[in-house]
């Protein structure tokens, strides 16, 4: 998820600037309620897989174990850390995946959009502006762990170098 979500970032105030729409931006014809509620917040990501897409239409696959390892895959896996977290008073979600660069913490307010397809998450970086387009969204969310996604292993690149434990 991190991996295209720093592109995104470089691209934060070209690409998400108010008024910029993207293939999954809400439109003016509809709504988006942010996740405010710890508990609720909590009990959405608890044993659940996302299925997922960034503003640049790359896709992610995550999966959130009850006890708050992460395993994710966006062509490579990476194994991580997910909590809820209060920011403002407002309850946020929070990653962290060692093997991306940068590894994070990264958090997120999370809001329930409808739309034409029924609804779905959306994601924005905490602290953005509610009115701009979503960074990512989910396109379906299945409980359990469907794909078998690794809450340990991690084999892909950090930056431009290898780890040294995935060389040999």
């Amino acid at each position: 998820m991190l991996r295209t979500l720093m592109v995104a970032l470089g691209l934060l105030f070209a690409a998400f600037a108010p008024g910029a729409r993207d293939a999954g931006a809400i439109t003016d014809n509809e709504e988006r309620t942010p996740i405010t509620d710890r508990a609720e917040l909590t009990r959405l990501f608890v044993d659940r897989t996302f299925y997922g897409r960034y503003a640049d239409n790359s896709k992610f696959i995550e999966y959130y174990a009850p006890d708050g390892r992460a395993g994710y895959f966006d062509g490579c896996p990476h194994s991580g850390r997910w909590w809820v977290a209060e920011s403002g008073g407002e309850a946020v979600v929070c990653f962290v995946y060692p093997t991306m660069a940068p590894p994070g913490p990264h958090c997120f307010d999370v809001f329930r959009a409808a739309t034409r397809n029924g609804g779905r998450l959306e994601f924005l970086l905490d602290g953005s502006d509610a009115s701009w387009p979503a960074h990512a969204w989910t396109r379906a969310i299945r409980p359990g762990n469907p794909e078998q996604l690794s809450l340990t292993a991690s084999g892909c690149q950090i930056g431009q170098s290898v780890r040294e434990e995935d060389q040999g």
